[in-house]
């Protein structure tokens, strides 16, 4: 349901992330809420600076920033029984990066909706095991 503006009147997390075609857009479904919170402080850096060249460094921004945000959660849930790791820093990071490629729109692949969303699963997944052995080869 959407109110007189046609912005959403209810967020629910998760969002309907099923439905994702792309990692970007699988980002944007996950948790609505936070990306329109993420949305209007791009626009706001965007007025700021009057210029779209700091946009994809300040999608970087917002994707480490959430990794620290989780990793630094678990670290807190486990009452500091462990070190502090950078797993989730680091998957949020690889998703970052493609999140800004596909927003460039510099690979455009023609492939019907039912591959793509294949292909973001599988990214989703892959880049869930890359996180995990990254933060086991420099923190172990």
């Amino acid at each position: 349901m959407t109110g007189l503006s046609g912005k959403p009147t209810h967020f629910w997390f998760p969002g309907v992330f099923w439905e994702a075609n792309s990692v970007a857009d699988f980002w944007s479904k996950w948790n609505p809420f936070i990306h329109y919170e993420c949305l209007r402080f791009l626009r706001w850096v965007r007025r700021l600076t009057k210029s779209r060249e700091l946009v994809p460094l300040t999608v970087f921004g917002i994707f480490l920033f959430s990794g620290f945000m989780h990793d630094f959660m678990i670290w807190l849930i486990k009452f500091g029984r462990v070190n502090l790791e950078y797993y989730w820093t680091i998957f949020f990071l690889l998703n970052g990066l493609v999140v800004i490629v596909e927003r460039a729109q510099v690979v455009r692949l023609p492939l019907p909706r039912f591959i793509k969303k294949i292909l973001t699963f599988c990214w989703l997944a892959a880049s869930l095991l890359i996180a995990g052995a990254i933060n086991d080869f420099f923190l172990h």
